[in-house]
């Protein structure tokens, strides 16, 4: 997918089988909240997050369906090519949307004269969003609060790393949570995504009961 030429998913496809997903930029905030949230399962986040994606149409294979929301998620990417410190794939959390909100509020409006308030989900596609945060300038507040925590201060001399410490202590993300632990470990593995399927089997047949 190239966003400069090509139109923006707005459903994926699994066996064949087109989904329409919930594609606007709030709801993969919300979705990145839940899967940080550690008041909840593992279990729970995964559900949480499909249901936030799929809305009450979440397909069948729950695995293909997570698969195809963590697609989504990058922009297109695969795995491997997504940004070292982005999102909640990645090994190191730079930014927390709860934390960071208003920091992130200010840099849109700063940078781009967007008013994220005035903005209605379905008028700004997650991929746009993605692609305009990635691209905020260094002087930004919440750029430099980014680089603060995930900058190694090895080899700096005493006053710098002193300065980067302050900083790192000062702009904490007050739950840090391992993505590759909580998420990417849930993803492999099959028991979880057998349970989760049960467990939306037992929701379905619950709400045609």
């Amino acid at each position: 997918m190239n966003i400069l030429i090509d139109d923006l998913p707005e459903s994926v496809t699994i066996a064949e089988k087109e989904f329409p997903v919930n594609w606007g930029f709030r709801t993969f905030i919300l979705i990145e909240i839940c899967i940080f949230d550690a008041a909840l399962s593992d279990r729970d986040r995964i559900i949480n997050a499909l249901l936030l994606f799929y809305g009450d149409n979440i397909p069948t294979d729950i695995g293909q369906a997570y698969e195809k929301m963590m697609w989504f998620y990058r922009g297109g990417k695969d795995l491997k090519s997504e940004k070292k410190g982005e999102g909640f794939s990645s090994p190191k959390r730079c930014y927390c949307f709860e934390q960071d909100a208003s920091y992130l509020y200010a840099a849109f409006r700063t940078q781009y004269r967007i008013d994220l308030q005035d903005i209605s989900s379905n008028d700004l596609h997650w991929w746009k969003f993605k692609a305009l945060f990635e691209s905020l300038d260094d002087d930004l507040k919440i750029s430099k609060i980014m680089s603060y925590r995930v900058t190694d201060t090895k080899g700096m001399d005493k006053g710098q790393k002193k300065f980067y410490s302050d900083m790192k202590k000062l702009y904490a993300l007050e739950t840090e949570m391992n993505a590759d632990s909580k998420m990417a470990l849930a993803k492999r593995d099959a028991d979880m995504l057998k349970h989760v399927n049960r467990r939306m089997r037992e929701v379905d047949s619950e709400n045609k009961g």
